[in-house]
């Protein structure tokens, strides 16, 4: 069994690792498709043609809208608010360019932090990442109520991304969004993002990527290994109690049990010396369920990388946007 001080990774995940490949990579070549992974496949969806009515317009992909606009650089608005509770709120960066006005793919990062530590604050550099590559999104990098505070537990968070996605459908024509949205995640933030994008199943939610992320809350790695500096146990925290007291809803919160035929296209990253969570137990597991219910899905094993990911980060976010720029 792997266990871990999650807390202490984490910050220093934030403080080192996460800041410093930022800084450090620049000017290092990004990671080619598929580079630093063990197994990278990629299983199409069977999908029904229709016959298109002459001279009907054909909608973009999510290629071409990615590449419009030749952005140039993103406003930034910080702390808009999303709800009513503080912890309620996002940042907001939205692309500028030199060319025609076209309307954007909105971009959903969810932090780490156990669900029950640290905000926002911590994807700052997968922002600056994502700014770097000039493409035409708008992104949201949100916050939500934490884990173990007071009422707050899995359905509470839930509730928080029902409650900014109903915000950020409403702002549509303001932002000048696309219809398109995708998901972005990190460790906790990552499973958040599988399990709401499997679960609820939104029309307008197209893709999720996930990094280091728990996909199955039900083995003993994760709902054991998974402890703050003051020996709390996170994911006990997440789901109000522990595996032996609520199976049922240690299973409810794993995305791999929401895996279907509907389930939208999936991108996972694991470090294959992630110490917390096992590359081949949660991601290829995950990956692997994907491919059999033809889920278009590719995996990417990241070699020498540990849970923080030190130094992977754009090659990770490279390869995410080239997934997306592969969906219609």
């Amino acid at each position: 069994m792997k266990t871990a001080n999650y807390f202490l990774i984490t910050i220093a995940f934030v403080a080192s690792s996460f800041l410093s490949s930022c800084s450090e990579l620049t000017s290092v070549e990004p990671l080619p498709e598929g580079s630093g992974s063990a197994t990278t496949e990629e299983r199409v969806s069977a999908q029904s043609t229709t016959q298109e009515e002459p001279n009907s317009p054909q909608e973009p992909t999510m290629g071409q809208l990615l590449t419009a606009g030749n952005i140039t650089s993103y406003t930034v608005e910080k702390n808009r608010s999303y709800g009513p509770d503080k912890l309620q709120n996002y940042d907001l960066y939205r692309p500028v360019g030199t060319g025609e006005s076209v309307p954007s793919v909105s971009v959903v990062l969810i932090h780490g932090g156990g669900w029950s530590l640290l905000d926002k604050s911590f994807l700052d550099p997968v922002v600056e990442e994502f700014k770097k590559r000039n493409v035409n999104v708008t992104i949201f990098n949100i916050n939500h109520r934490l884990a173990g505070s007071p009422g707050v537990n899995f359905p509470q968070i839930m509730e928080d991304l029902d409650l900014f996605f109903e915000h950020q459908q409403s702002l549509k024509s303001e932002l000048n969004l696309n219809d398109d949205v995708v998901l972005w995640g990190y460790s906790s933030g990552g499973h958040l993002a599988l399990t709401y994008a499997y679960k609820r199943k939104k029309r307008f939610i197209k893709s999720v990527a996930a990094v280091a992320a728990p996909a199955d809350l039900t083995q003993p790695s994760i709902y054991n290994g998974i402890v703050d500096d003051k020996n709390r146990n996170l994911t006990a925290l997440l789901l109000g109690g522990t595996y032996d007291q609520k199976p049922e809803a240690y299973q409810d919160a794993s995305p791999i049990f929401e895996v279907d035929g509907n389930s939208v296209p999936t991108v996972l990253f694991y470090g294959d010396n992630d110490q917390i969570v096992d590359d081949q137990n949660q991601g290829e597991r995950l990956h692997t369920a994907l491919k059999g219910r033809n889920v278009k899905t590719r995996f990417h094993a990241v070699s020498d990388a540990t849970h923080e990911m030190h130094g992977k980060m754009p090659g990770i976010v490279n390869n995410t946007i080239n997934f997306w720029k592969t969906l219609n």
